[in-house]
């Protein structure tokens, strides 16, 4: 069967929509698509259901611009376990389709598509959204929305304690005028409130990393540990503890602290600096992340009372 997802090139709303919809074609009674929200220069923000278990994880990518490999990824991942599905493949002597009777694994490929857009093309302009001659000095580094606001620094968990010493619209870590204020941002968090997820995922890039602690305590550092830990095995990379006093944010920071169960932040790729994850590493990204969706799912089956 000819693949859908084809990886290895770059990859924006418009090639992403596209392959939704073959997706959607092709694995009708295993895929769910919904809108559930809208960017600032109005595309759709997508999610995909993969799925119809009453237990509910996400996952999602793409929040930074630059950081597009991680919808590439989440979409093949979509792909990947559709097939699993179809043909009755297993997972650790489970059967995958069994396991997606009792889980659904929502996915957020691309919450920040005007971002990417622009960080691809160009054609995405935030000039038209914030006072700057000089932005497409930065098109490569790209990590905000088009309004030049960081999105995971958008988030209502210590939002009011994040640095910010740049106090204006920029290529990376302007928090915003207030919490929620990107319809990006919002979207998710409402998304994510209107479900009961048992875990999360929020792909970023790079440095083969995994921030999953923030300032949890109690039951839910001790679940959250021992599944950073299982995570760090299955993809081989290193777990990051926080600072005494991390700056907040995030959206796995809020997850952890309001949703009040586990979160991870997993970045993929070797260290790359400023710039996105050069498409080189996309067959070592796949080895290392494709079954994290499947580990959580079992996961959430053998504990139903984590």
């Amino acid at each position: 069967m000819e693949k859908i997802v084809v990886p290895k090139q770059n990859y924006n709303d418009k090639k992403m929509k596209h392959d939704i919809k073959k997706l959607l074609s092709r694995y009708s009674d295993i895929l769910y698509h919904t809108v559930i929200g809208y960017s600032v220069e109005e595309r759709g923000i997508d999610a995909i259901r993969v799925g119809t278990g009453e237990k509910e994880i996400i996952m999602h990518g793409s929040h930074h611009a630059r950081e597009w490999l991680t919808s590439v990824l989440l979409m093949d991942m979509i792909e990947w376990y559709a097939q699993q599905i179809k043909e009755k493949e297993t997972y650790q002597s489970v059967a995958i389709n069994e396991l997606f009777d009792k889980v659904s694994i929502w996915i957020v490929p691309m919450v920040n598509p005007d971002g990417v857009e622009f960080v691809q093309t160009a054609k995405s302009t935030p000039n038209r959204h914030q006072a700057n001659d000089k932005i497409k000095k930065y098109q490569e580094a790209w990590k905000a929305n088009v309004r030049g606001v960081d999105l995971n620094r958008q988030y209502p968990a210590d939002w009011d304690t994040i640095d910010d010493r740049i106090q204006k619209p920029a290529f990376a870590n302007y928090k915003g005028p207030a919490p929620l204020s990107e319809p990006e941002a919002l979207s998710l968090y409402s998304f994510t409130c209107a479900h009961n997820f048992l875990y999360a995922v929020s792909y970023h890039a790079s440095g083969e990393e995994i921030f999953w602690k923030y300032k949890t305590e109690g039951a839910l550092l001790k679940e959250a540990a021992i599944l950073a830990n299982k995570l760090s095995i299955l993809t081989g990379y290193s777990l990051v503890a926080p600072d005494e006093n991390p700056s907040g944010g995030g959206f796995t920071d809020w997850f952890l602290t309001e949703i009040k169960r586990p979160a991870f932040t997993i970045e993929i790729a070797p260290y790359v600096g400023p710039r996105a994850v050069p498409l080189k590493y996309y067959d070592h990204i796949w080895r290392e992340n494709c079954y994290v969706g499947l580990f959580l799912a079992k996961y959430a089956v053998d504990h139903p009372n984590a």
